[in-house]
């Protein structure tokens, strides 16, 4: 009955709606079902919200709330909290609203706060609609500050806005500084790796040509079955850690914190919040925090699709729609502001807007890139936990650069015009047939690169020597930057399964897909991860957290900041690009501001100029960092040898000047 009414009240039939409430109602009270008495409570009070009769619908809300206390019912909790709240707004009574918004989030994060993984955090807040309270709460706290100018409301809607992104991944950055496996029996770790090599020996299995239909059906009945076991042998690792147990979460970055401790006078944050009803963008700087209203989140979206959809297809020339954009997400933080770097803190689907390709002229190509270096962070308090971890670490890197690039695909290998450079499916969809084109240009691509370093410095690794394996066995931790050339495959439904992929043999040990899974048992101390396959910046989009893909991986492994693609890139444009990148890097740039560099090159090329080639490539993280300073002693062996120069030319001055006084004489 419930169910039924439910119905009729999406399609806002209230009048149906109402009578299957009441007698689902009268059912509950009379077997005195106290839980979906409250639930039912909710609902009722949601029809009268949707026939504005608010009055009514919060009499509802506070008896399923009186219910709800009683037998601790947090999960009927927070959204009556939510719905009263809302109904508290409507009537224009903002403090009773604020109240109970904020009780809503706190039984959020209550519940939140008992789940042992990441990944369910990430996906608890994001689902059945929990986000909202956070939507809602920001958003009265912007209109109050419009109706009473005190800028305690834009510091608390600042503060809420970072509490509703990448709190999982904000967790999980926590979690990579400590060592989970202290104090854990053995026989634990045993098991862990005893399932992992099962789960390798069938993904093995699934690369043979040979293999049939029932035979992979079969497989991956049983690679779900190790990937549930590895699921609970995890959290049982946990629950046995020390470490873990004394973990103590990082709190969510203050207004005051960013601009004192992580902004510079030369670079704005825009932080986006889209919303079903009322969408923001934030645009914070050292000395100002201004926010401005967006369209709403349909709008939004379909806007970005289309625009998503010229950047990616090579014979069209119109762009006008990446004008549109900017005049929308930009233009307006940008007034009386001079800076010279944007860090975007993207939500929904702007996670796969390259906002370098956004155009700010509605005449010619005045791409945004143009005149900003643009990077990207999961929220400022992430970007934060980055910088700090960096600073714990204290440990500097020895060698320069590990590449890999160009991995021989053996039997998998396809001939050209077999299967497209990126097949577009999951890693192990029970009807693939697994086969890669090789990346010719990622060879060429990695050694140029390579060269680039001096040779006791580097390390490379092509064809046949690009295996997971060998890959694994380096000592990690010792490189500045790891380079990846090669394909990558995303699976959107199950991210552990989302992988790079290496050298495939038929060795069981390793499979050749190094996947999310692997790479967080990774350790890193790495200032650029770049991932130059395709589509490596893809993953599970949750609302609230973001994109749950590779990058996040490799965040956690230990890295500081992530090149990646948002598209399936061309591999004869990639090798140019990241090339130049590399030779700006080495030249003292920054990381966000060589790849700027070598986008504006490709820009002005003419044949690689259309933003398919370059608009692809983004950097997330700690992107401002220079990784090779010029070198002190270099200047101080130019100023000797100019003193030098300058100590022979005056003892030639003065003999001249003698040998002119003699002939006088």
């Amino acid at each position: 009955l419930n169910n039924i009414g439910t119905v009729y009240s999406y399609l806002r039939d209230n009048s149906k709606s109402l009578s299957f409430f009441q007698s689902a109602l009268k059912k509950a009270k009379e077997t005195n079902k106290i839980e979906e008495t409250s639930i039912i409570l909710t609902n009722i009070g949601i029809v009268y919200s949707q026939l504005g009769n608010y009055e009514e619908s919060t009499k509802y809300y506070q008896k399923a709330i009186d219910l709800a206390l009683k037998i601790k019912g947090g999960k009927i909790l927070w959204e009556a909290y939510l719905e009263i709240a809302n109904a508290f707004k409507h009537q224009g009574n903002y403090i009773a609203a604020l109240d109970n918004y904020r009780k809503s989030i706190s039984v959020i994060e209550n519940i939140r706060s008992g789940i042992d993984l990441e990944e369910l955090k990430a996906t608890f807040l994001g689902s059945d609609r929990r986000i909202e309270s956070y939507h809602n709460i920001i958003d009265l706290f912007i209109k109050l500050n419009q109706k009473e100018l005190e800028k305690k409301y834009i510091s608390d809607a600042f503060r809420y806005l970072e509490r509703a992104k990448a709190r999982a991944f904000l967790d999980s950055i926590e979690i990579s500084k400590i060592n989970l496996t202290e104090g854990i029996n053995q026989k634990l770790l045993n098991q862990e790796t005893e399932l992992m090599n099962e789960i390798s020996k069938i993904h093995t299995k699934l690369l043979f040509p040979q293999i049939t239909p029932e035979q992979r059906l079969e497989a991956n009945f049983q690679l779900g079955k190790y990937e549930e076991q590895l699921e609970s042998l995890k959290r049982e690792i946990r629950a046995a850690s020390s470490a873990y147990a004394n973990l103590r979460y990082p709190r969510t970055i203050t207004l005051d914190e960013a601009q004192q401790n992580i902004l510079d006078t030369e670079t704005a944050v825009f932080a986006y919040t889209i919303a079903k009803e009322n969408s923001y963008a934030f645009v914070i700087t050292q000395n100002d925090l201004k926010i401005f209203p967006l369209p709403r989140q349909k709008e939004i979206q379909k806007q970005v699709q289309m625009y998503l959809m010229d950047l990616t297809d090579v014979e069209n020339q119109d762009f006008n729609l990446g004008y549109r954009l900017f005049n929308v997400l930009v233009q307006p933080g940008l007034e009386k502001i001079k800076v010279s770097k944007i860090v975007v803190v993207p939500d929904d689907i702007l996670y796969f807007l390259p906002f370098e390709t956004l155009l700010t002229a509605d005449k010619g190509r005045e791409w945004l890139v143009k005149n900003y270096s643009i990077a990207y962070v999961p929220s400022l308090s992430v970007l934060r936990e980055l910088i700090e971890r960096k600073r714990m670490n204290g440990q500097k890197p020895a060698k320069d650069i590990l590449a890999l690039g160009d991995p021989s695909f053996g039997e998998n290998e396809a001939e050209p015009g077999e299967v497209e450079a990126n097949p577009g499916i999951p890693v192990f969809s029970p009807n693939s047939d697994y086969k890669f084109m090789r990346l010719r240009y990622s060879g060429l691509e990695t050694e140029k690169i390579a060269s680039l370093f001096k040779p006791q410095k580097r390390n490379i690794l092509l064809r046949d020597q690009a295996s997971e394996e060998n890959f694994k066995e380096q000592p990690l931790s010792d490189y500045r930057i790891i380079h990846l050339a090669t394909h990558g495959l995303i699976d959107d439904k199950k991210p552990g399964r989302s992988a790079i992929i290496f050298s495939l043999d038929r060795d069981p040990k390793e499979d050749g897909f190094l996947q999310m899974r692997e790479i967080f048992n990774l350790k890193l101390n790495a200032d650029l991860v770049t991932l130059s396959a395709c589509q490596t910046g893809l993953g599970q989009l949750i609302k609230g957290e973001g994109i749950e893909g590779l990058s996040r991986a490799f965040f956690y492994a230990g890295a500081s900041s992530v090149l990646l693609t948002l598209w399936a890139v061309n591999d004869q444009a990639s090798y140019q690009l990241l090339e130049r990148f590399y030779f700006h890097l080495r030249s003292s740039e920054s990381i966000m501001s060589a790849l700027r560099k070598a986008k504006l090159e490709m820009i002005h090329s003419g044949t690689l100029s259309h933003p398919y080639y370059w608009g692809g490539f983004v950097v997330s993280g700690k992107a401002d960092r220079i990784i090779f300073h010029r070198t002190p002693y270099k200047w101080i062996v130019l100023t000797l040898s100019l003193c030098a120069g300058l100590a022979i030319l005056v003892l030639i001055i003065n003999r001249e000047r003698q040998n002119i006084l003699s002939f006088k004489d």
